[in-house]
């Protein structure tokens, strides 16, 4: 489906685009509360998107750009986000419990009461990242490096 058709639809109410084949590029459009649910979209462009409480339950979004989106309370549960960079995106109360994000860029994200329960952060960088009230109980952080980041409970840490 082409980026305008998407914005069509979506201005006409539409909001479930699980199963369907999407344009690559997809930046900088509002899509909050859309449904994704499983879909393969992954090396998509999403920077500067909207998509506050948007579902990405299941969805494949490897070597994705996230740059700068607002997926505020997004439900990210069991989504494969492998390479994907979230530099300075918007992460507040999102849902990634049993995401994979491997090897994952959260440079300056806010990540504001973000639930990570059960969560691999295996080889993720956060730098100057926002975790004030994360939860990361049960995460792998396997080779997961911390610059300069506010932890859950409100220490910096450095390592």
């Amino acid at each position: 489906m082409k980026r305008e058709e998407v914005f069509e639809r979506y201005a006409a109410g539409e909001r479930n685009f699980s199963g369907v084949k999407l344009e690559v590029d997809l930046s900088g459009m509002e899509l909050s509360g859309a449904d994704f649910t499983g879909n393969r979209m992954d090396e998509y462009y999403l920077e500067r998107t909207i998509l506050k409480g948007a579902s990405f339950v299941n969805t494949q979004l490897a070597q994705s750009c996230l740059d700068a989106a607002d997926l505020t309370g997004a439900d990210l549960r069991g989504a494969r986000l492998s390479w994907a960079s979230f530099k300075v995106a918007n992460l507040t109360n999102a849902d990634l419990r049993g995401a994979s994000f491997h090897n994952t860029s959260f440079d300056r994200a806010n990540l504001t009461g973000a639930n990570f329960n059960g969560t691999n952060l295996g080889g993720c960088i956060f730098s100057e990242a926002n975790l004030t009230g994360a939860n990361l109980e049960g995460c792998s952080l396997y080779k997961t490096a911390f610059r300069d980041t506010i932890m859950p409970d409100g220490s910096i840490r450095n390592k």
